[in-house]
C-alpha cells in the first residue's frame, strides 16, 4: 500500500501523538509498505529522519499559549495536496490539526479513503477561553472530520466514550491501544536499576518520583509543586519542556528538571524511578505512562485517565486530583511500592502482554487494508 501517515509534529517535539505516528512508520514500513509520513517541522528542532519522510514548515508560536497548534503555509498546505494524490490510502492523527485538516479535505476530494486516530478528548483547560475555543472546535470541525473519516479509531476507552454521543460515525468506531517499542523500554535488573541510580545521583533511601512531558496546565504540572513542598522526604525529577509553566523558576530543593532527553536516556530515567506522577486528564492514555510501566515502573494517574485501559487498574494508583486526594493518593502510593517487591515485575508483565507494537501495526494494517477493499 502507498500510505500517507500524517501527524502534528515529528518525535524532535517531544509529545505522544508523535511517538505514536513513528512507531506506525516504522512498522508499515517493515511490512514492506510505501510510507511517507507529513508533519509540522520546527526551526528549533528539526527532523532528521527517513528519505520518504515530508517535514513541512509550520508556524508554532500558539503553543506558548499551552497548548500546541502548528500551522501551515500555502506552500505547505499544496505539499499536503500532492502527497495525498500520491497515496491509496491516509491515516490521520487527529482531528482538530490544520494540516490533518487539509489533508482530509485534499482526500475527500481525491477520493482517497481516511483512517483517523483520535488520541484526545476535550482536555479541561483552566483558562475560560481556550476550553471555549476547543468546545466551539470539536463541535464544528472535530465533528465534521469525524463524522466523515471512513474509519475512526481511539486509543482509549475513555476517548471514545466521550465522542460517542457527540458524533455519528461512518463506521462503528473502534479501540486500539498504542503500542509500545519493548525492545527499548524494557525493566531493569536489580543491579543494573541500582547502577544506574547511582548514575543518574539519586539518594537509594529517597524514593524517586518522575515526571515526563510537556510543562503545561493540560499536564497538570502546576499540581505538582504543592505536592513537592510536602514530600521533602522524596526526590522529584521532571523532564520535558517548558511551556506555560517553567518548574525551573520554583527553586525547590528536591527538585531537578531536566530538558528533552534521547530515549535510551528517558528509559534509564523510567527505569531507575519508583513512581511515575501523571497528574492530567482528558488525554486519553498517555504514552509516557506507557513507557515508564513497560519499564517496570508503577504510574499515579487522574481517575479518568486510568478508566480508559480498566484492564491496568489492579497495577496503577488512582487519585481525584484534587489538593487533598492527589497527596493522600501520592502518600499511599509511595507506601504500597516501597512494600510491593513483585509489583514491578507484575507492571512490566502487563505492560509488555497488552501493548505489543507489532500486534498493533497489524490491526491497523487491517483496518487499512479494508477501506482499500
Amino acid at each position: 500500500m502507498r500510505i500517507l501517515l500524517a501527524s502534528n509534529y515529528y518525535p524532535e517535539h517531544m509529545g505522544g501523538i508523535e511517538t505514536v505516528a513513528a512507531a506506525l512508520a516504522y512498522g508499515y514500513r517493515l511490512r514492506g509498505h510505501d510510507v511517507r509520513w507529513i508533519a509540522g517541522d520546527i526551526h528549533e528542532r528539526p527532523h532528521l529522519g527517513h528519505a520518504d519522510d515530508v517535514p513541512v514548515r509550520v508556524w508554532n508560536g500558539i503553543e506558548g499559549l499551552g497548548f500546541p497548534y502548528p500551522l501551515p503555509g500555502p506552500s505547505g498546505v499544496r505539499r499536503i495536496r500532492r502527497e495525498v494524490a500520491w497515496s491509496q490510502v491516509v491515516h490521520l492523527h487527529d482531528c482538530l490539526y490544520p494540516a490533518n485538516i487539509a489533508g482530509f479535505a485534499a482526500a475527500r476530494r481525491a477520493h482517497r479513503p481516511v483512517l483517523l486516530t483520535q488520541h484526545v478528548a476535550e482536555v479541561p483547560y483552566p483558562n475560560p477561553l481556550i476550553r471555549t475555543l476547543q468546545s466551539l472546535a470539536y463541535a464544528s470541525l472535530g465533528r465534521a472530520v469525524l463524522s466523515r473519516a471512513d474509519q475512526v479509531v481511539f486509543v482509549s476507552e475513555q476517548v471514545r466514550r466521550w465522542f460517542e454521543p457527540r458524533v455519528h460515525f461512518r463506521k462503528t468506531p473502534l479501540v486500539i491501544e498504542n503500542g509500545v517499542d519493548a525492545q527499548l523500554f524494557r525493566p531493569a535488573s536489580p543491579a543494573e536499576r541500582d547502577a544506574i541510580r547511582s548514575r543518574l545521583g539519586a539518594n537509594g533511601s529517597k524514593p524517586l518520583l518522575l515526571f515526563v512531558g510537556r510543562f503545561v496546565e493540560k499536564k497538570g504540572v502546576r499540581l505538582l509543586r504543592p505536592l513537592m513542598e510536602a514530600t521533602p522526604q522524596c526526590e522529584w525529577v521532571m523532564i520535558g519542556r517548558a511551556g506555560d509553566v517553567d518548574p525551573s523558576t520554583w527553586h525547590l530543593p528536591n527538585l531537578r528538571v531536566i530538558a528533552q532527553l534521547t530515549p535510551g536516556q528517558l528509559r534509564d530515567h523510567y527505569a531507575a524511578a519508583d513512581l511515575l506522577v501523571l497528574p492530567s486528564s482528558g488525554e486519553g492514555f498517555p504514552v509516557v505512562a506507557q513507557e515508564a510501566m513497560a519499564c517496570g515502573t508503577p504510574a499515579l494517574l487522574s481517575d479518568q485517565t486510568a478508566a480508559g485501559v480498566p484492564a491496568i487498574r489492579e497495577v496503577v494508583f488512582t487519585t481525584t486530583l484534587t489538593r487533598e486526594n492527589l497527596l493522600s493518593a501520592l502518600q499511599g502510593a509511595v507506601a504500597a511500592v516501597d512494600s510491593d517487591g513483585g509489583l514491578r515485575d507484575r507492571v512490566a508483565a502487563l505492560a509488555r502482554e497488552r501493548w505489543r507494537p507489532e500486534s498493533v501495526v497489524l490491526r491497523y494494517e487491517a483496518q487499512l487494508e479494508e477501506l482499500l477493499r
